[in-house]
């Protein structure tokens, strides 16, 4: 139920309830912690579809079937409206109706008609809750009042003097409890000259965040879906729930014509909701918020005062307040500062609303399609549309080339230009269609332009690169140390502007200005290349040799530089950090450090590494299989250099848990077999560690390293222990086998075993490369003489 949850069955909500958990245990300690002659009464806060209705109805069912608070309190739960109260005397006497329909009593029933022929709001009042109270008499319970839309109630509905009647009620009357709901705080709790200031502890239900998204997109699609694909859903959604249950219901599918149909149809569906949202804003932050839902892009307060024709103080205001709704997010700081609407589907109901068809529908499309597809995934679309447009009439695929030529103006990051070069001019070979539209092949001529034009100004980089590295070299040789840092700089300079991978001449600035006994110059450079390479885990490692030169007080000194940057907002200073809390041994910090920098979606594998072995070791009574899951994203790509730390250690066991990390999950067997090697060597390292031995062979013979492990434990001192093992990988590298029918019905369970885990990989590697596909290219076809990038280059 996207709009209506109140109509679900108990059962149905409880299995629909798979994100706000924390949430519920939070706001149920305050039911629990409601023991004494006065109650905390609470109000939940949250836009519009963010779960409010599901939150406090799933409490209520949870307080009904937990024994402990069912023998306390009984939940009453009104309706999400309650237009027809406009008194307090009708406040109570909804309670006696809901009373009546939740009991099934048929006194409670004939009471409310009886109540309803009182004229006197007084009496009427007074009857009603006196009746209220003896109900919970006579339950030996207190009422726990669930109303919904409570600023509606209090801000539109009900005279003021009302509002002080529910005040004197709550203060003293310790048998009801009041949970509420509201979209936003309102002026009634807000403003100490009115009745219910301070009455409430709000409780504000932020937006979904990832892993929340995962879950529920999982629950509703039906089907897994990586944080790589749900981060644009996060994203288009600005993470509502109701949003989100929408657009899983109907995004899995990727044809163009499918997708703007079901757009389309998504917008005229969800219309009331869309409205219903603009509608609740006042006329001024309504005009700011279409004018933002216009732009689309994040916009400065200038850019929306210049659209919305208003004084650029006036738009910053209103911009302000929009952002305390919920309705609009801040992305950047200072001069940079931007805005955009939290929700970007509604960016697409505006334009189609606003626009209607033709020009306007393509364009919603390509906006849609450019959040909900990143990288080679939005390739790999472009690959698919021209695929179907192929089979198309030239009337038919019209739409195709305005979808192609929007994303290819779109196209702003150099790798993503050139690949769209690869697969629609090189593969595709659109521009050689005689219908294509004269404006698809004019964005992509000056696409293919800017590509020739970019490669020749790498070509002419990488020739001063070769003559200040060939520089550098002669200057450390002459043991100018300083010097040749200084040179190097200039060339990873020139990495960190092209975004090269771990920046290849980093190690070698940093090993100049070492030699020259220099660190400061070091960590300054660091400094500079992790702001904007803050996910580059070479980087981080170089930070853990320089500061690994300085004394512990100069440690001591940049740690608080460090954090006090990261509290400013510098989010690539959390690195930082953790590197820095290294030195101090401070294994917590080192974890907490990373939850900050994932929060805000910077991963970077060698600090995730650093908090994965911090986790283990950690004071804080960590519960490490639940943590390692729910940070598995980050988590995965680390391995490799969480099992290279824990195999510099002396512990047996941490060393082929690192053997296990490198091989098993990292794929570098390579790393992994000569540590394994080293531990077969010692017989009392090999009996300690006999168990995850045996893990890692299995792991390793299942990933297709039968003859490697084979050949290493045949050499190895600790072969009569794993003569079972010998016997199994001869039997799968298909040699000859000679032992007792015993042993060999051991080893057929083994081999048996080995070809288990080999299914499972192999299922594991079919299901990634189907979540995958939407992300993939298309696969390359045969060109032309003289086509492609190479000639390109040429």
């Amino acid at each position: 139920m996207k709009h209506n949850p109140a109509f679900l069955t108990p059962e149905q909500l409880r299995s629909s309830f798979v994100v706000r958990k924390r949430d519920l245990d939070i706001v149920l300690q305050y039911i629990r912690d409601s023991t004494g002659p006065s109650n905390q009464h609470v109000l939940v806060l949250g836009s519009r579809g963010m779960g409010k209705t599901t939150l406090v109805r799933m409490l209520a069912d949870t307080v009904t079937r937990d024994p402990e608070l069912g023998a306390r309190w009984y939940p009453l739960v009104f309706g999400e409206e309650s237009y027809t109260v406009s008194t307090i005397g009708e406040l109570w006497l909804e309670a006696i109706m809901h009373l009546g329909d939740q009991t099934g009593d048929a006194r409670w029933q004939a009471l409310h008609d009886e109540l309803r022929a009182e004229r006197d709001d007084d009496r009427l009042c007074a009857r009603a809750l006196a009746r209220l109270v003896g109900f919970a008499e006579e339950q030996g319970k207190r009422i726990l009042l669930v109303i919904e839309n409570l600023h509606m109630l209090l801000d539109e509905q009900m005279p003021k003097k009302d509002a002080w009647s529910l005040r004197h009620t709550l203060q003293n009357e310790p048998r009801i409890l009041l949970l509420a709901t509201a979209t936003s705080r309102f002026g009634a709790i807000l403003d100490e000259e009115q009745a219910l200031y301070e009455m409430f502890a709000t409780y504000a239900l932020e937006p979904l965040d990832l892993a929340e998204c995962r879950a529920l997109w999982e629950a509703v699609g039906g089907v897994k879906a990586s944080e790589r694909r749900v981060r644009p859903m996060q994203i288009l959604t600005g993470g509502n729930p109701r949003l989100l249950g929408i657009l899983a219901s109907f995004a899995a599918k990727t044809s163009l014509r499918h997708l703007m149909e079901n757009l389309t149809q998504l917008v005229d569906d969800n219309t009331d909701y869309f409205k219903s949202h603009l509608e609740s804003l006042p006329a001024t932050e309504r005009k700011v918020y279409v004018m933002l839902a216009d732009l689309w892009a994040p916009s400065t307060a200038r850019e929306v005062a210049e659209a919305a024709r208003m004084e650029v103080n006036q738009a910053s205001a209103l911009l302000h307040r929009l952002v305390g709704r919920g309705a609009v997010v801040e992305e950047g700081q200072g001069r940079r500062l931007r805005y955009r609407l939290s929700e970007r589907l509604y960016n697409v109901y505006h334009l189609l609303r606003r626009r209607g068809a033709g020009a306007a529908r393509v364009r919603a499309v390509v906006d849609f399609m450019v959040h909900l597809y990143e990288g080679d995934g939005l390739v790999g679309l472009l690959g698919r549309i021209a695929e179907e447009a192929k089979g198309l009439g030239p009337e038919e695929r019209r739409d195709h080339f305005d979808v192609m030529e929007g994303i290819v103006q779109r196209a702003r990051d150099p790798k993503l230009r050139s690949n769209i070069v690869e697969s629609l001019v090189f593969q595709s070979d659109v521009l050689s269609w005689p219908d294509v539209s004269a404006s698809l092949v004019v964005a992509l001529e000056r696409l293919l332009r800017r590509e020739i034009k970019q490669l020749k100004k790498e070509a002419e980089l990488r020739e001063s690169e070769l003559h200040l590295s060939t520089e550098a070299i002669a200057l450390m040789e002459l043991k100018r140390y300083g010097d040749a840092g200084e040179v190097l700089e200039r060339v990873a300079e020139a990495e960190v502007h092209r975004r090269v991978d771990g920046v290849p001449s980093a190690e070698a600035v940093i090993d100049a200005y070492l030699l020259a006994e220099r660190p400061h110059d070091a960590e300054r450079c660091l400094r500079r290349w992790l702001a904007p390479m803050a996910k580059d885990p070479k980087l981080a490692e170089q930070l853990v040799r320089v500061l690994g030169c300085m004394d512990p007080g100069e440690q001591t000194r940049l740690l608080r530089e460090y954090e006090k940057l990261a509290a400013e907002g510098e989010r690539w200073a959390w690195v930082a950090v953790a590197v820095a809390r290294l030195f101090q041994e401070d294994w917590d910090g080192i974890v907490q450090a990373f939850d900050e920098a994932r929060c805000r979606r910077i991963a970077n594998p060698f600090v995730s590494a650093m908090a994965w072995l911090g986790a283990m070791v950690s004071q804080s009574c960590i519960e490490i299989t639940t943590w390692q899951h729910e940070r598995q994203t980050e988590l995965v790509p680390a391995s490799p250099w969480a099992g290279r730390m824990l195999t510099t250690l002396t512990d047996p066991a941490a060393r082929i848990s690192g053997a296990l990390l490198l091989g098993n999950l990292a794929g570098l067997w390579d790393e992994a077999f000569p540590v394994v090697e080293q531990i077969l060597s010692s017989e009392a390292d090999t009996r300690q560690v006999a168990d995850n031995m045996c893990v890692l062979l299995i792991e390793a013979a299942a990933a297709g390293q039968v003859d490697r492990a084979l050949i290493l434990l045949e050499g190895s001192p600790a072969r009569p222990s794993f003569e079972l093992f010998i016997v199994a990988l001869r039997q799968l590298a298909g040699r000859p086998v000679h032992a007792p029918p015993e042993v060999l019905e051991v080893v057929s369970d083994l081999v048996g075993l080995i070809e288990q885990r080999r299914a499972v990989r192999q299922q594991k590697r079919s299901e990634e490369s189907d979540a995958a596909d939407g992300r993939s290219k298309i696969s390359a076809k045969p060109r032309r003489a003289g086509r492609g990038r190479a000639a390109a280059k040429n």
